[in-house]
């Protein structure tokens, strides 16, 4: 009897044990789908949110911001309002994920053109040039007036500003070392005067009266081309004729 006993305590002992890695190995295949399927829904929003912003920045850069509605993009997109306002709250939102996503798009292109094919600071400048005449010729008036009274959009521009001065800092005494730029500029006040010098220009919004081709063309390049040296000088003509 007691013989018969141990061996059912035996029995029930290896059927616990094997229950045991069967209830484990369900609860793991079990969190294995779900994670799978969050993994998928987590892609599709991703993948959506890029669809998003792919086509209304066009239409905010055209048609300014305010012009633009959400009726408009959920029915471009063939997705729901709800789904829209779902990724993004509301469209300053939206214009700042665009923004954010042009400015990582723009360094990309700029990193890799300075790896590959830029031969010094001067090639980089007139690349750079080039980059910001292609966006100006897409970019209506209406949204410069617009993007400059939104809060969020103003602190994203003030804190890439103070970002991009220490890079910018750095990459004016690369040019002073090759001997494109001169030695005798102090770049932190360049900056600081050119950034104030940008925000009235918008403030006061010159845009209407000029270009933007205009402005760049007679303000930017006119800075530029006072701390070259005259072999910097040489090199931008070049680069910009080319």
């Amino acid at each position: 009897m007691a013989r018969n006993l141990k061996v059912c305590a035996k029995v029930q002992k290896n059927l616990v044990k094997k229950n045991g890695f069967l209830i484990f190995f369900v609860s793991l295949h079990k969190n294995s789908l779900q994670t799978s399927k969050m993994a998928e829904i987590n892609q599709y929003r991703q993948e959506l949110k890029d669809r998003i912003i792919s086509y209304a920045m066009p239409e905010f850069y055209k048609r300014g911001v305010k012009a633009v509605k959400m009726d408009e993009i959920s029915q471009g997109l063939h997705v729901s309002k709800r789904t829209v306002y779902e990724i993004f709250g509301d469209k300053e939102e939206l214009l700042l994920a665009g923004m954010k996503r042009q400015l990582e798009e723009n360094r990309s292109k700029l990193e890799n053109f300075a790896k590959i094919q830029a031969k010094n600071v001067i090639d980089i400048i007139s690349y750079v040039y080039k980059l910001q005449m292609e966006r100006n010729g897409k970019v209506g008036v209406l949204f410069y007036e617009e993007v400059h009274k939104m809060p969020r959009v103003v602190k994203f521009f003030q804190e890439n500003h103070a970002h991009e001065r220490e890079e910018s800092v750095r990459f004016f005494e690369a040019g002073v070392k090759e001997g494109l730029f001169r030695n005798d500029v102090d770049f932190k006040v360049v900056m600081d005067i050119g950034h104030v010098m940008m925000e009235e220009i918008m403030h006061h919004q010159l845009y209407r009266v000029h270009s933007m081709q205009e402005i760049y063309d007679n303000y930017i390049l006119c800075l530029i081309r006072g701390f070259c040296t005259e072999r910097g000088l040489e090199q931008l003509d070049r680069a910009l004729k080319g």
